[in-house]
This record gives C-alpha cells, structure tokens and sequence, in this order.
C-alpha cells in the first residue's frame, strides 16, 4: 500500500473514472432516526439466523454498549470478549475477522451508519449471511433503542489523503457536514464498471443495508452452486434467496425492488457496507464520528484493514491528522 499526500499522485486515478449514477429518492426510508445523538439499545435485543461458516443455528444479541469501544463476545462459555480495534483484525475468507468471530463487517456497518454504540454477543463463530443482509437486525432495532442524552461528536482529516493498492485506491477528503461516497466496481463482462455516489445517513442505509451478498464466479461455477443450493447439498447456508449471483453475462436473481431507470443497484449497495464498514473500525479508536468524503474503486476487505490500520498510526494523527468537528 502507497499512501499519497499530494493531489497530483491521484489525479490520474481519478481521470478515467465512469459516469456516477442517479441515485433516485425513494432508494430511502422515512424512519425517524436522528443522526446528531448515539443511540443504543434499551435492552439486550436478539436476533436468529444461520451461522454461514458453521451453518448452523446462531443467536446475535446486541446490548447496551459498557465501554468506550465496541465488544464482541462469542458466547461459548470459554472465549474472551474482543474489543474493535483495528489491531485486532485480519482479513478472514472474503470476510473482515475479529478473533475467532466472522463476516462482522455487516454489524459494523450499520453501527457507523446508524451512530449505534452496542456490544455484540454471537453463539457461533460466524455471523449468518440474512436474506436482506442487515434487514433483520433493522427490523428488530426499529422499536428497541433508544437516544442516548450523548450527542454524536463528529471529525474529518485535516487535508485530502490517498492509498493505492496494486488495483484499487482510497482517497479521503476532509468534509464538515456529512459522509459522502464515491465508489466504483470493475467487474468483467456486462457488470463492467460501475459508479454511485451518494451522502451515507440513517434514512438511506434503512434501504441500501437490505442488499443481499454478492457473489461474482465464473459461468460454470456459478451454475454448480446454484444447482447444489437448489439439490440442499453445500456444505454452507447459500441459496438464491440470500446471495446475488453474478458473472460476466449479469446478474443471475436480481431483486426488482432494486431496480430503476434500466439498472439494478443491489450489487453496488451492498459494495457500500463493505466500504463503509471500515469507518466504524477507525472511529472505535479515534472515538468520535467520521465526516468526509471518500473515493475508492476496487476497495476489498484486505485493503480495508490496512487502511483502518493506517489511519489511526502514529505518522497518520500527526499528518494529515484529525481535526474536531463539534
């Protein structure tokens, strides 16, 4: 990973980037949750699933959070809870690893989008891969948290910054009033590339965080899977109802709910959580929440940690560095 402190060394990333798409207004929900307190919840509130590693029957509890960072606990009666730290990370299969726990990028992401201070007890060691990927946990917190008397304090970089990777890049850029996204997918074949951007806020992600998982294989293998989850013979909890498949000839089982002007969005949104996910591992250790706008493309979770990683280094607080926002 390069970090780049000068505009002109991301210019020419930025050059021959496709034209954004239209964001229209009813990708949007009309729940009222105000984005300048924290909440949390009024009580330990659980949800079920599949565990996608494991498959197996799993229960999240989310609970009021005790500390200044978020806790993860595997609910095994043996392991120790795991506090988000970008320290504590590493990249898992296709998947962002806390410990023994997995796949914590969904919970993560709707803790930043939502400025949702909890801990998080699982019973297995994976996280299951939902039908609407947040929607059950939305669904279940909807009616159960509530404003802590904390409003939410808000930072930004002091100056742009950039990080380039031997495909893809990350450049942030200091903004006052809210978080803005600028993310492009390269895919093969008539996926192709792709670009959105939008402002991040809670009425958003109560739609975009329903975008289910990705997958984006070849035409044969994508054909196997398909057939073993229909035949019930894989080894893991996948089906059509809970992964969007892809390959170079589109998409397999879009979602029409997703679908506007010609387009179906689903399989960038979800790219949205993951990018996003990251913040709230920067924001567990400078401890406020972040403001700015970001530009990535080919933006994985490998890269995503080492960037985390980066941004609350030492060298990174003394230049660019952080300045408060309120």
């Amino acid at each position: 990973m390069e970090v780049l402190h000068k505009r002109n060394q991301w210019q020419k990333l930025l050059a021959n980037r496709s034209e954004p798409l239209n964001v229209p207004d009813h990708f949007s929900v009309p729940v009222e949750w105000d984005p300048r307190f924290v909440w949390t919840v009024r009580k330990p509130l659980s949800v079920e699933g599949v565990s996608t590693f494991e498959n197996a029957p799993v229960k999240i509890t989310f609970y009021p959070q005790k500390g200044s960072r978020p806790m993860f606990y595997l609910e095994d009666g043996k392991s120790r809870g795991r506090a988000l730290r970008p320290r504590n990370l590493v990249h898992g299969t296709n998947n962002i690893q806390l410990g023994p726990i997995k796949i914590i990028e969904h919970p993560i992401a709707l803790m930043h989008a939502l400025n949702l201070d909890i801990d998080i007890g699982i019973t297995q060691s994976s996280f299951p891969t939902f039908d609407e990927c947040n929607g059950p946990f939305l669904d279940a917190l909807v009616h159960h948290v509530r404003k802590t008397r904390r409003r939410a304090s808000h930072f930004t970089v002091n100056r742009p910054v950039g990080f380039r990777f031997e495909t893809g890049y990350c450049i942030i850029e200091p903004d006052e009033n809210r978080l803005w996204m600028d993310h492009e997918i390269d895919y093969p074949g008539v996926l192709g590339r792709q670009r959105i951007q939008t402002e991040i806020n809670p009425q958003f992600f109560f739609f975009l965080a329903r975008a289910r998982t990705p997958s984006f294989r070849s035409v044969q293998e994508t054909d196997g899977i398909i057939q073993g989850a229909r035949a019930g013979a894989l080894p893991f909890p996948v089906s059509e109802s809970n992964v969007l498949f892809a390959d170079v000839n589109g998409l397999r089982n879009p979602r029409e709910i997703f679908d506007w002007n010609g387009h179906n969005y689903e399989f960038i949104l979800h790219e949205l959580i993951d990018v996003m996910a990251f913040l709230k591992i920067v924001e567990s250790e400078i401890g406020g929440r972040f403001r700015g706008r970001l530009t990535t493309c080919r933006y994985g979770h490998e890269q995503q940690i080492e960037v985390a990683q980066a941004m609350v280094d030492k060298s990174f607080l003394k230049e660019p560095g952080y300045r408060w926002l309120d």
